[in-house]
């Protein structure tokens, strides 16, 4: 069904999602999780400012889900319009420096068309972390449809045991990096994020500090229906010294401050806050 969809002209699709993102808010999807996280993390923007928040992101998760479906398919030079990228020099010139280079993204925007686009846009060959899917076949689907311009995708939990044995060979590479650990992970580090103890992956903390990768933030911002333009943050100076949470915090700074500036491209249906942070963590 998926695929037969993917064949379908964009407009074609963001007109059907439409409908399917209309339905969704109707019937309440995940509508007081979404509701709720809105209220905690917006406080200062008023009930009926968040409420049009939470219009929009349905809105937009429509036509999040149409321009998925059609990744399979669009163009490089098509994907160079809709993705723009406003300063890809300084990533180009931390590479050229002989520096390896951390890209850090997240659950906003168009992330797969993000990870397409950084596929195409720089001289060294893309490795990015992923979560495989449950489903054998959709995991496959999705690994096809990423790596079609190039990008070599690995599982998240297998990333740093790749990194070790190329041995510095990967110069570039690509993380989302907000998600949620399991509770039973030790490998989480607890950062305040919209004034909430959350938990964070230190991967890429760990990654960026000790393998010597430097660390830029993607921030995105969605300019209209499909069109989105990106700019590279530095986390910190070439060949500063850091150190694992250093590099958290200010990922995680970041991110704060491009979400509020664009709530509703947010991914605010899944459920970050899940279970509160123990005495022991």
């Amino acid at each position: 069904m998926f695929r037969a969809l993917s064949l379908l002209p964009l407009p074609v699709l963001y007109a059907g999602f439409a409908v399917v993102a209309f339905l969704v808010r109707v019937l309440g999807w995940r509508r007081e999780l979404v509701i709720d996280k809105l209220d905690r993390c917006l406080p200062e923007r008023g009930a009926a400012d968040r409420a049009a928040v939470a219009r929009n992101f349905y809105g937009w998760l429509g036509q999040l889900a149409a321009e998925v479906l059609h990744s399979g398919r669009i163009r490089r030079d098509t994907l160079a319009v809709r993705m723009k990228f406003e300063n890809p020099e300084v990533v180009q010139q931390a590479l050229r420096d002989g520096h390896r280079v951390m890209l850090l993204a997240a659950h906003h925007c168009n992330w797969e068309w993000l990870l397409l686009r950084c596929s195409t846009a720089f001289d060294e060959p893309l490795v990015a972390a992923y979560k495989p899917a449950s489903w054998a076949h959709a995991d496959e689907s999705l690994k096809s449809m990423r790596g079609r311009f190039g990008a070599t995708m690995i599982p998240a939990q297998d990333l740093v045991e790749h990194l070790l044995k190329q041995r510095g060979r990967v110069k570039l590479l690509a993380l989302v990096a907000d998600q949620s650990p399991a509770a039973a992970s030790d490998q989480q580090a607890w950062l305040p994020f919209f004034g909430q103890d959350t938990s964070f992956f230190r991967g890429p903390g760990w990654i960026g500090a000790k393998l010597g990768y430097q660390p830029f933030f993607i921030a995105t911002r969605r300019e209209g229906r499909g069109r989105y333009a990106a700019r590279f943050v530095p986390l910190h100076a070439p060949g500063e010294r850091t150190d694992p949470e250093q590099i958290l915090r200010a990922y995680v700074k970041a991110l704060e401050a491009q979400v509020r500036a664009h709530p509703a491209e947010y991914f605010w249906a899944y459920n970050r806050w899940k279970r509160p942070r123990r005495l022991y963590d």
